[in-house]
């Protein structure tokens, strides 16, 4: 009979994952928005869970098994509760970690010792160590993928260590012996298949969630694809119109209007009044953000152009018909959408300003954003999509990292991780590319992550040797990036096993630096530290390259930004 009754508690178990999924709320969870009130959110939302699972609980005498509805009458003295309310401490410790897990199990745990019966607080203990447990057990495996496996062992420990302390915390101990061998078994059984299907539940959800999203990255990519040769133009009335008709022709909106920062450009769909859309943009322009706007019977996402050092230069509103069909899956492809467009804005600039200005810097940076390798990038990305969402979605991360990176580098000093982060961003795109063609190997101790450095000074060369070193040869090969810190000097190496160079040609090289990468490396390395610290180049026709140079660490260089 307790088997029945617990599968019964278990089932209502199931009923609350499923409405967890159904709400949009959080579904935002699931897609790691933890903010404090999303937190104290979860907090409510498994205490209340818990506590539910309390009042369905078995009601055991540990001398009878007369079993009867725990809201029916008060607990005797000593009576106990074979219930499903450790689920919900150790799934919310499992998913959300150790805090969200204890704060669930001090509030049901505190409910449950307030019931009474001979377990009181041996059960209040229990379900904070149960949803301590579920914590640290999502943690120490990573829990980003909500691993079954390891839901199961953290639910099968939890529910062995609170036997351990109801014998414990629990008189007199024969009874709460008898009581721990009639209930160990199925609760050990019941609860562990409950946590089970409840992370399972997330687990499918989470995954579509992930499919949806890439799908809806994919629809991004293939406008910002089609809308790039007009952007070139910046942002008019005339590359507002082409865009809009690009977007409405995507995707299934109702209605779509662009402004810039001086004001309305365009509209498309039935029903939309261009008058209407500038009444709205005069307040909207007061204070420009995200939000859902309804106008003319239509609801829009209004999702702003935000250009680095610029703030706002420009809106773009999607539409439609019923509010219902704004889904978090829509929100974030307005938002991925608006980003990706914003790029191309602070792209078109940056290029104009790289006409105008000639100095080796704004070169330098044009020389970076090459339309053929945003273009690759993107077909390259569109093709993961179809075979590889999740894989998808990590390589718009990375390209929307550099390309964010690339534009927003005007300091003369950035920390070390961040240059490395910069070219894990940019190899990750070309690895995509071209497959285990590529390798790279970087070797550098964290205690000198945090120092300061030129910016901008290795990615030039590891794209300089992955072009001209490692993609000429048929088999490919391997990259080492290698950086130590010895008396007051930091000493960089980059190595590749390329095609490398016979001596004319490494001759010409060191002459007349061929390529705007290198020579402006080496021109700021001799700038910024003397003649003596430019780059020292090793090579040998089909036997690889190595480009080395010391810079160093001084105060000014590490403190600087």
């Amino acid at each position: 009979m307790i088997y029945v009754q617990l599968i019964e508690n278990m089932a209502l178990i199931a009923l609350f994952a499923y409405i967890y999924n159904q709400s949009n709320f959080f579904k935002r969870l699931i897609q790691n928005n933890f903010k404090i009130r999303n937190q104290i959110l979860i907090v409510i939302f498994f205490s209340a869970l818990g506590i539910i699972g309390n009042y369905t609980g078995v009601s055991i005498g540990p001398y009878s098994m007369n079993e009867i509805n725990i809201s029916s009458r008060y607990l005797g003295r000593y009576d106990a509760i074979a219930n499903a309310r450790p689920i919900a401490s150790i799934v919310s410790g499992f998913i959300y970690g150790p805090v969200v897990g204890i704060m669930v199990g001090l509030i049901s745990g505190t409910h449950r010792y307030f019931l009474g019966g001979f377990t009181a607080l041996a059960c209040g203990i229990s379900t904070v160590i149960e949803g301590l447990i579920g914590g640290i057990v999502g943690k120490k495996f990573k829990n980003t993928n909500l691993n079954i496996k390891y839901a199961c062992v953290a639910a099968v420990i939890a529910e062995c260590i609170q036997m351990i302390i109801i014998l414990i915390f629990s008189n007199p101990f024969s009874a709460a012996f008898r009581l721990v061998k009639i209930v160990a078994v199925p609760m050990i059984l019941i609860n562990s298949l409950g946590t089970i299907i409840f992370i399972s539940i997330i687990k499918s959800s989470k995954e579509e969630c992930d499919r949806i999203g890439a799908i809806e990255a994919q629809k991004a990519l293939n406008i910002a694809k089609k809308t790039l040769k007009y952007m070139r133009k910046g942002l008019n009335i005339e590359t507002a119109k082409n865009i809009s008709e690009i977007i409405y022709k995507i995707t299934n909106i109702d209605g779509i209007f662009i402004g810039n920062k001086d004001g309305f450009l365009t509209c498309l769909g039935e029903d939309i009044h261009e008058k209407n859309i500038e009444n709205f943009l005069n307040e909207y322009y007061k204070s420009p953000k995200y939000k859902i706007i309804e106008v003319d019977t239509m609801f829009f996402i209004c999702a702003p152009f935000n250009i680095s050092n610029s703030g706002f230069e420009g809106v773009l509103g999607l539409g439609m018909k019923s509010k219902k069909n704004i889904t978090i899956y829509f929100t974030q492809f307005v938002e991925e959408l608006s980003e990706l467009l914003s790029n191309q804005i602070e792209l078109y600039r940056l290029n104009k300003l790289a006409e105008e200005v000639s100095t080796a810097k704004f070169r330098a940076l044009q020389a970076q954003i090459e339309p053929h390798f945003l273009f690759n990038a993107l077909n390259t990305i569109s093709s993961f999509c179809r075979t590889n969402p999740l894989k998808a979605k990590e390589l718009i991360i990375d390209l929307s990292n550099y390309f964010r990176k690339t534009l927003k580098r005007h300091e003369d000093f950035v920390y070390l991780k961040d240059e490395v982060e910069f070219i894990q961003s940019y190899f990750s795109i070309e690895k995509a590319r071209f497959g285990n063609r590529l390798k790279l190997t970087i070797d550098i101790p964290n205690m000198i992550m945090n120092i300061k450095v030129p910016s901008f000074i290795l990615q030039p060369i590891v794209e300089n040797s992955v072009k001209h070193g490692i993609l000429p040869k048929a088999e490919g090969g391997s990259i080492y990036i290698k950086v130590l810190s010895k008396n007051n000097e930091m000493r960089f190496s980059i190595e590749d096993t390329g095609i490398g160079m016979n001596e004319e040609k490494l001759n010409d090289v060191l002459v007349n630096w061929p390529g705007i990468g290198l020579k402006n490396v080496n021109e700021k390395l001799k700038l910024l530290y003397g003649k003596e610290h430019g780059l020292n180049i090793k090579t040998s026709l089909n036997s690889g390259t190595k480009v080395s140079f010391i810079i160093p660490m001084k105060e000014d260089s590490s403190l600087n930004g």
